[in-house]
């Protein structure tokens, strides 16, 4: 499921684990800075790394995460272009090893049509890598890619070093089952997810958000019922109307969880959760009576 997130590389920062910067000093200077809070200092020397002809991969990551930690999403928009004509004057060797990153820059600007070529389905590098490409895959409603992409990420989760990687792998694979309608499983995904880490809030509300979508499909299916037993013919003639009555009251109370539950869940939200776009639509007049 969308989050109310996703994915900024400020929220990934927390599970970083401290940066080896092998030979590379400015890298090394920048994460001091950005440590110690000094946005100014390591925002210059960000700038400065990305002027270079020649820079690392280890450099080229570190300039993305300080411009996460730093920047809004519309000064991040101006960042990029720098980002980019960096990254095209490298080697073949240095792209494939920031490919994560630059799917990572793409998803957090919202241009997921960008970030689909930095998907890499069959070998991804790493938790954020699954985490960033199933968002991708499900924002353009690729399906069939992104079973293929869960599939990768459950066998991840064996193999995941840390609670941090555990919560990436763990909300890609709930919200691919929650957008395919098994929702059980995106349940159980979410209610595993490390509380400690930063994506509690997601792995709460995803699970109340797939209650909300049980209840309102449970609604959909009881005002259709309702409204095939008003339209009867046989029924209809030996309902008394008291009873014909109570079939309304029925109805009336249905209709206002069902409004509740689209204010809280809206369209996205609902996509997001696999839910049918076919509703019982409101059969009273608009004036309510």
């Amino acid at each position: 499921m969308r989050q109310s997130k996703p994915a900024n590389p400020r929220s990934l920062r927390t599970g970083r684990s401290a940066a080896l910067f092998h030979g590379s000093a400015i890298a090394a200077e920048i994460s001091g800075y950005v440590d110690i809070g000094m946005k100014k200092e390591a925002l210059r020397l960000t700038r400065k790394l990305l002027e270079k002809r020649r820079i690392l991969p280890d450099e080229f990551s570190e300039a993305l995460w300080t411009i996460g930690v730093y920047a809004s999403f519309k000064s991040f928009k101006k960042w990029k272009p720098k980002f980019e004509a960096a990254y095209e004057r490298q080697s073949r060797k240095f792209k494939r090893k920031v490919r994560s990153d630059m799917l990572g820059m793409y998803v957090s600007l919202k241009e997921s049509e960008t970030a689909l070529q930095f998907v890499s389905i069959q070998r991804p590098s790493s938790a954020s890598e699954i985490f960033f490409g199933m968002d991708v895959l499900l924002q353009l409603d690729k399906l069939q890619d992104a079973e293929a992409l869960a599939t990768r990420c459950r066998k991840a989760l064996s193999f995941a070093r840390s609670p941090f990687e555990q919560s990436l792998l763990l909300d890609a694979l709930a919200r691919f089952f929650a957008r395919t309608h098994e929702w059980d499983r995106a349940i159980s995904a979410w209610q595993h997810a490390p509380l400690d880490q930063p994506f509690r809030r997601d792995a709460l509300s995803g699970i109340v958000k797939t209650h909300l979508a049980c209840a309102f499909e449970t609604i959909e299916r009881g005002l259709k019922a309702l409204a095939d037993l008003k339209q009867n013919p046989e029924l209809s003639l030996c309902l008394p109307e008291n009873d014909f009555n109570l079939t309304l009251e029925a109805e009336k109370e249905l209709l206002k969880f069902k409004r509740g539950i689209e204010k809280l869940l809206p369209d996205r939200v609902r996509k997001d959760l696999g839910m049918s776009g076919q509703r019982v639509d409101d059969p009273r007049p608009e004036n309510g009576l």
